[in-house]
This record gives structure tokens, sequence and C-alpha cells, in this order.
């Protein structure tokens, strides 16, 4: 744990020159040139993945989970409900209504939901916009399909493979789920902000069903160490 350890990172060092030799003796042995690209290879590369990039921002599911970070963000940094409900604990406490362990037990519960939403604010979008670009790349390695479909299994998918944006999906729906579950408890909690908070769960919920549509395997998407039994 400790980053600061040289020993470590030159050991980390040796393996990565290592891997690298193993990698060009590969490469070596089968005829393939890892210095054969050409700029123009570069270049055409790197404008189709810009293009992509941008195709993905505009899919619906993209923009959904840009509008939750956005919404979950300002209620998650709205001081004056947490006053509000903080001044209202102490109410209770001096009035006798709740013990001090009651009062220190929902503190400590809306602090992890707090912990939960956060962690997952903006992992929910970035792990949809990789699966979103991972199906758009899987898809094109594969020829079109008779009357004009596209390779709607993915190359992955037709060679006996799990596809890696089923992976990507399945942990965002994941992450959603669990937002849900965090928010849902905080509004049993922090009533005053039922508007607001009605508000992110619907947004949830809406990218939770756009995304059992677009990938409807991700959900039985096996992770190794897991999902295994």
């Amino acid at each position: 744990m400790d980053t600061e350890n040289k020993a470590f990172w030159d050991k980390i060092g040796k393996n990565f020159e290592t891997a690298i030799k193993l990698l060009y003796k590969a490469a070596e042995k089968y005829g393939i040139d890892l210095n054969a690209v050409s700029e123009d290879e570069k270049n055409d590369y790197s404008s189709k993945r810009k293009r992509d990039r941008n195709t993905v921002k505009s899919h619906p599911l993209a923009k959904e989970t840009l509008l939750y970070i956005e919404k979950g963000r300002k209620l998650l940094g709205n001081d004056e409900l947490m006053k509000e409900k903080a001044n209202d604990m102490a109410r209770q406490f001096e009035l006798g209504m709740q013990s001090e362990d009651q009062v220190s037990g929902e503190v400590n519960v809306i602090k992890d939901c707090q912990e939960i939403i956060t962690w997952y604010l903006h992992f929910i979008h970035v792990k949809f916009m990789r699966a979103l670009m991972g199906k758009m790349e899987d898809d094109a390695c594969l020829p079109d399909l008779p009357n004009g479909q596209a390779g709607r299994q993915g190359w992955q998918e037709a060679n006996g493979f799990q596809r890696d944006c089923d992976g990507s999906a399945k942990i965002a729906m994941i992450a959603i789920d669990k937002s849900i579950e965090a928010w849902t408890l905080m509004l049993q909690f922090v009533p005053a902000a039922e508007d607001e908070i009605i508000e992110v769960l619907a947004l949830l919920q809406k990218a939770r069903r756009m995304a059992e549509s677009e990938f409807p395997k991700a959900r039985t998407f096996v992770r190794p160490g897991f999902d295994e039994q």
C-alpha cells in the first residue's frame, strides 16, 4: 500500500520490461511487425475514435446519466437540507423523542447513503460510455448480415466470447441499483428533499430501463472472480 516504495515500483518496471520483450518475441515468431502502423493509419484510427465518441455522447443513455450527475451533485451539495435535518434531529433529542443512540444511528445511515451515492455518481456515466463505445466497436468487427442487418451479435459473441460491453454495462447497472437503494433510504430520512430525490430516482429508473434494453445480456454476464460459484 506504500505508493512511495521504490523497490515495489522497480519490480513493476522490470515486469513491464519483461512483458514487452515477450510480446515482441511472440510477434516476431508469427511474422507481425508491431511498428508497422503508418501515420495515416494512426490518424484514421484517431479520427474514427473521435467520431464514435461523439456518436456515443448523443446516445439517450449517455445523456440521461449525464443529467443524473448534474441533478445528483446539486442535491448532495444542498447544505441547507442537511442543516435542516440536523436541527430536526437535535430538537427530537432535546424533547426526548429520540435517544442518543437513535440519533447517532440515523446520522450514520445518512452518511453511508451519501458515500454510496457519491462513489457511483460519475461511475455510472463513465461505465455506460465505455459499454456503448465497446458495443459500437464490437459490432463494427462483423460484416453485415442478410436483410440489411448489421452484425447484431458482435464479433466477440459470434466467436464464443462474452461481450466486453455487457461486462461494463453490468457493473453500471449494479451501480444504479445501489444508488437507487441509497436515494430511497435518504428519502425516508430527509423528506424535505422529496421532490428532488424523486427526480433523481426517476432519472436512474429511466437509465436502468434504457440500459436493459440496449444490453439485454448484461445481467447474465459472468465476471471472473465475482459471479462464479
